[in-house]
């Protein structure tokens, strides 16, 4: 019987606390979801284009060639007037031609280099973008391959303890061969062994479907089988507390994408404003058509030089409203940068506290399950020398699997708070 015993308390000391560790897989689960996420691969097609956009604006500032052409029958046609000789003059009654033409901009009040000043901007929007919506998809597949090891946990837990039962059950199975107990005594124990087998049904099912949930998040089949950790991790996180939320500025895409947002806004202004400032351009072409060059119905082919001058002069107030209205967008621009720096302050004071606290409960758990290893331990002796219950010994098994699973719960909210901290500074990373 005492050998059973020791069995019983191996069972339950057979799972260790391991700490100070980070779980490596995280990453890989990361990077997977990263790589399949829909969200990531539309905001990388936008960057895509925004990129392009760039470079059109780039070739505004290069020489444009052209090439067109136009035909027109007059009804009524052109008259021309009678020679010196007092012959009438020729009738026209069609016009066409086929022009080559190339034309460059020179003076464009700002619009050119602003617009590609813009473009820029824009594209640092788009690239902030992928960089948040990355963020976000790692932060859930965190949560959905902790939610993963921790059911895989708790299912390990349950199997112990309703092997611990079993093993119990032997020992008041001899106690009952030999007589020295009645059989209400088994059948009590037998109770909760069945209770134990259930629980153990039903989180092997809850483990099955969130690994589902995790396949389903990195783009794997749903009942691919993975390659997880068979417990949590008690990450370490220790970290300065001091100036977190100016790091956290530094580091979150949302507030790149904001400076470049008033930034695009600003440029958008100089852009409105060019065009009511002095524009020239200079060109140079052919044609090919009729009338030619000596009103003649015969086409021949002519050339053309051009410069074309532009100064606004007044337009009855409309600049004006027009720049105000855009201005009024970079307004809005700033204020939402402060509204997002009043939350990621709020994000990241929050999660450290979260893990200040979560930590506490870690330790606490940590010391409340090796009381309940130690009461379990008391308890069988006890029943050995028959000063316990079989239900008082039951009932040390169940509080210590009750204490376990808070620890378990614990090392869970641990990693979960430590993920949404990484998030709120910016850091989560698909390597380590």
């Amino acid at each position: 019987m005492k050998r059973n015993a020791i069995s019983i308390f191996l069972i339950l000391f057979s799972i260790i606390v391991v700490s100070g560790q980070q779980d490596t897989l995280i990453f890989k689960y990361r990077r997977l979801a990263v790589e399949y996420q829909q969200q990531i691969k539309m905001a990388e097609a936008d960057l895509a284009g925004a990129e392009s956009m760039v470079d059109a604006a780039k070739s505004d500032r290069l020489p444009k060639l052209d090439f067109f052409g136009n035909y027109n029958y007059m009804g009524v046609p052109l008259q021309l007037a009678p020679d010196s000789d007092g012959n009438p003059g020729e009738q026209l009654n069609n016009f066409y031609s086929l022009d080559l033409a190339i034309t460059q901009p020179i003076i464009t009040g700002g619009y050119l280099k602003n617009t590609k000043n813009a473009a820029m901007s824009q594209a640092e929007v788009m690239r902030s973008f992928v960089n948040l919506n990355e963020q976000e998809v790692m932060l859930n597949s965190d949560a959905f391959y902790w939610n993963a090891v921790t059911k895989k946990e708790l299912n390990n837990l349950l199997i112990k303890y309703r092997d611990a039962i079993g093993e119990f059950l032997k020992v008041i199975q001899d106690r009952v061969d030999e007589e020295v107990v009645g059989m209400n005594e088994l059948y009590q124990a037998k109770v909760r062994y069945n209770d134990a087998e259930y629980k153990v049904i039903k989180t092997e099912k809850e483990f099955m479907i969130s690994i589902m949930k995790l396949n389903r998040m990195i783009g794997l089949p749903v009942k691919t089988a993975l390659n997880i950790a068979d417990s949590l991790l008690i990450v370490d996180w220790e970290t300065e507390e001091s100036n977190l939320a100016d790091k956290a500025m530094q580091q979150r895409p949302e507030i790149n994408m904001h400076v470049n947002k008033i930034s695009m806004n600003q440029f958008t202004e100089k852009i409105t404003a060019s065009k009511y400032n002095p524009q020239f351009g200079i060109g140079v072409g052919g044609n090919w058509g009729a009338p030619s060059p000596g009103l003649s119905s015969n086409p021949a082919f002519n050339y053309n030089l051009q410069a074309k001058l532009a100064i606004p002069i007044f337009y009855w107030g409309k600049k004006k409203e027009e720049i105000f209205a855009i201005r009024q967008v970079t307004e809005v621009s700033k204020l939402e940068m402060e509204k997002t720096k009043d939350m990621i302050t709020l994000e990241v004071e929050s999660s450290y506290y979260d893990l200040q606290e979560t930590q506490g409960q870690l330790d606490f758990s940590v010391s409340s399950l090796d009381n309940a290893t130690k009461n379990v331990d008391v308890m069988l002796d006890r029943y050995h020398e028959g000063l316990s219950s079989v239900l008082e010994v039951l009932d040390a098994q169940l509080y210590w699997q009750k204490t376990y699973l808070n620890y378990i719960q614990a090392k869970y909210q641990l990693n979960i708070a430590f993920s949404n901290h990484q998030r709120a500074m910016g850091e989560l990373s698909v390597s380590q």
